[in-house]
């Protein structure tokens, strides 16, 4: 209901500020549907959804104003079937300044499908990693301003309502047992921070372009948007708790031309981060720990339209205990290989994440083929394995995927 009022304010200031102006509205969408099917018995679907889109934008002097919803309709999941807003936002741009206001989405840093600076934006993971990623990420109802030259911009941001991620809920095929073989277990409301003046996140980022290398510097007073989990006993019961809790990061990004190379690197401190129980933490308080997260990557222009990327990353908890469940390091690596073909009209791609102490992986392997410019067909083959780590607990959850998509 927050949120809702928020952007009805801001549409409604939008709306008046765009009827004094003659400008003609833009208005842009797409219509897509996709389906997904286990490979593995049963053979069950889990994914059949259809969506449109539709986008509103106007342009008057040096404001810009922009609106999108959703109307979705999910087979699999009935509960997800319904109609929203996804972003609705005004901007306004002066002499080396400007300001955006509105449910936005927000990213930073430079990583490629990795979080380690880019978390204002939370995670939609109804399912998992199994969807574009331009849909797992969320808007957030959030204040921007800025100031820039032609070698620097500084972006400082407000978000005064605390979202979380979504997380794949009951009778979902990629929710995860948080029950661990237990009996007689309850799983409890999250905990999440009111909404108060001094819960609301703030930071800021100050980004340096010279000649061949860009290099960012962040910080940012945060939640931990993806819950913990504390495991608390109330006489036979065990009762799960997951809570959000208050952390804080500084981080420093860069990106360096090299020719056909593009060397890309980004780390952050986190101090104050809480983890989920372990066992043997039981009973104790959750868990904090300071933590360095880094990560390294190079993508490879060799020409052909050719596009080959790698990553490697860390999270490393400082201090680490056995109280806590997390590792002690938390090494994962991303290749992603593309490639075009048929006057660009066919696009091969296949991004894979691999974590590296558990052996596990997920990998999607998709070929799109553009039959005009408004009309693309793609299929693909999502593949989770291992015995263990996040991945691991999907295997059962490989599939193949078909999808078209009308842009209008």
């Amino acid at each position: 209901m927050k949120a809702l009022i928020f952007i009805c304010s801001l549409l409604l200031t939008g709306s008046v500020a765009m009827a004094q102006t003659k400008d003609p509205l833009k208005v842009k969408g797409f219509v897509d549907t996709y389906h997904a099917a286990r490979w593995n018995a049963p053979n069950d679907f889990l994914a059949s959804r259809s969506r449109f889109r539709g986008e509103i934008e106007k342009i008057s002097g040096n404001s810009y104003f922009f609106i999108s919803m959703n109307a979705m309709h999910n087979r699999v999941l009935p509960e997800l079937t319904d109609i929203t807003f996804r972003e609705a936002f005004m901007e306004f741009t002066g002499q080396g300044w400007g300001f955006k206001a509105g449910r936005q989405i927000i990213i930073w840093g430079q990583a490629d499908g990795m979080k380690i600076t880019d978390v204002i934006s939370p995670m939609d993971l109804t399912e998992f990693l199994a969807q574009d990623y331009d849909d797992i990420r969320m808007p957030v109802n959030a204040f921007t301003v800025s100031r820039f030259t032609d070698y620097w911009q500084l972006e400082l941001v407000c978000v005064p309502l605390f979202e979380s991620y979504i997380l794949p809920g009951e009778g979902n095929p990629w929710a995860l047992d948080l029950t661990g073989g237990m009996e007689n277990v309850v799983i409890d409301p999250a905990v999440e921070p009111e909404f108060l003046l001094k819960n609301m996140e703030y930071g800021g980022k100050l980004a340096f372009y010279f000649s061949g290398i860009d290099i960012e510097l962040s910080a940012l007073h945060t939640w931990n948007k993806m819950p913990v989990y504390r495991y608390r006993s109330e006489g036979e019961e065990m009762h799960i708790v997951p809570e959000h809790h208050r952390m804080g990061f500084v981080g420093l990004g860069f990106s360096k031309s090299l020719s056909a190379f593009i060397l890309r690197g980004e780390s952050a401190f986190y101090f104050g981060k809480n983890y989920t129980q372990s066992a043997e933490g039981m009973g104790n308080g959750l868990p904090e720990s300071n933590s360095i997260n880094y990560l390294l990557g190079i993508d490879w222009y060799p020409g052909g339209e050719w596009m080959v990327s790698g990553q490697f990353s860390d999270e490393w908890i400082l201090d680490h205990s056995d109280a806590i469940l997390n590792p002690e390091h938390t090494l994962i690596s991303t290749l992603a290989v593309s490639k075009k073909l048929f006057r660009s009209n066919l696009k091969l791609a296949s991004f894979a994440y691999l974590e590296l102490k558990e052996g596990s992986f997920f990998s999607r392997t998709s070929a799109d083929y553009a039959l005009s410019d408004n009309i693309h067909v793609s299929t693909g083959v999502d593949w989770f394995h291992g015995d263990s780590g996040t991945f691991g607990h999907y295997k059962e959850n490989s599939q193949v995927w078909v999808k078209a998509k009308y842009s209008f």
